[in-house]
């Protein structure tokens, strides 16, 4: 019986070994990718200190020309945005970015999927998980799951969703393009498969608003300290019921902060020299609205 016990307390013991030490390796690696996906996340948690910070989804990923918002107003600008994400992201890769210096403009793109709705916000973790030591980071994933800190406790579970991809890229030195400053321009026309011409906008729909979801929000509100904060919809193919933004002008009224919503906004609905989906502007439409954007600056003074 003896013998067992420690069979397996060796077993384990030999497992917490392997475990620190694939950690050790993989934050080497993680940490020496410069382009593609990784590599930008890399520069926005560990150097990035620009002036104008843009963060948001895909929306605000394709959406805000970073060098001409660089190039007009004279500060300089980087595009934050994530496929797939929004505040829960937006807050920790802000709180990383903090650490070395407080931006004088923050714009957050909302998008109510990813920003104010109801659904698994496990999902929106997945790039803080390497940067889980970070100060600040530890207390997002116990916001949203008391477990989590145990399984980060492993370090496996934190790199196991990008490893082979992480370690392709650093072996290959292959990468996708990391945008310019960040921003990511669709290409081309609008795709017809991606857009149901059909699709009615219907008001006053009853929202399921996450309340954790808000809670960031404030949270983000808050961390932005003395910079500049503006919330934006920016422009959707199909218009949008301005019912479900309700959460966010509560918000933004409290703290007198700028709302601007261009999710109906003429030259943009069902214009589709702009747009590359229904919810995504191609290049062209994003310059466009950088302009729009570079103007609604100026009218506040930012």
């Amino acid at each position: 019986m003896k013998k067992f016990i420690l069979k397996i307390i060796l077993l384990f013991a030999i497992l917490a070994i392997f475990d620190f030490a694939f950690g050790h390796v993989m934050d080497t690696i993680v940490n020496r990718i410069a382009g593609g996906g990784q590599g930008r996340d890399n520069y926005i948690c560990n150097k990035a200190t620009e002036d104008i910070l843009i963060f948001g989804s895909s929306r605000a990923v394709h959406h805000y020309n970073a060098q001409m918002l660089e190039d007009s107003l004279g500060m300089s600008c980087y595009n934050c945005g994530d496929d797939g994400n929004g505040i829960i992201l937006s807050y920790g890769r802000l709180k990383m970015i903090e650490s070395r210096k407080t931006p004088k403009i923050i714009i957050q793109d909302i998008a109510v999927t990813f920003d104010l709705l109801n659904n698994d916000n496990h999902t929106y973790l997945g790039w803080l998980k390497s940067r889980y030591d970070r100060e600040g980071i530890k207390e997002i994933f116990e916001d949203i799951d008391q477990t989590e800190k145990y399984k980060m406790q492993s370090y496996l579970y934190r790199y196991n969703s990008k490893f082979l991809q992480n370690v392709f890229v650093y072996l290959t030195s292959f990468s996708t393009d990391t945008g310019v400053k960040g921003f990511r321009p669709l290409n081309g026309g609008l795709d017809p498969m991606k857009v149901n011409r059909n699709r009615v906008i219907t008001t006053n729909n009853q929202y399921d608003f996450d309340p954790l979801k808000l809670d960031f929000v404030n949270k983000f509100v808050d961390l932005c300290g003395d910079a500049k904060l503006l919330f934006v919809v920016s422009p959707i193919w199909y218009g949008s019921d301005t019912a479900q933004y309700q959460p966010i002008k509560e918000i933004c009224r409290e703290h007198a902060i700028p709302f601007l919503d261009y999710s109906n906004h003429p030259k943009y609905l069902h214009n589709d020299e702009f747009f590359k989906d229904g919810t995504h502007l191609n290049a062209r439409g994003a310059d466009e609205f950088t302009r729009d954007m570079i103007v609604e600056l100026r009218k506040l003074g930012f």
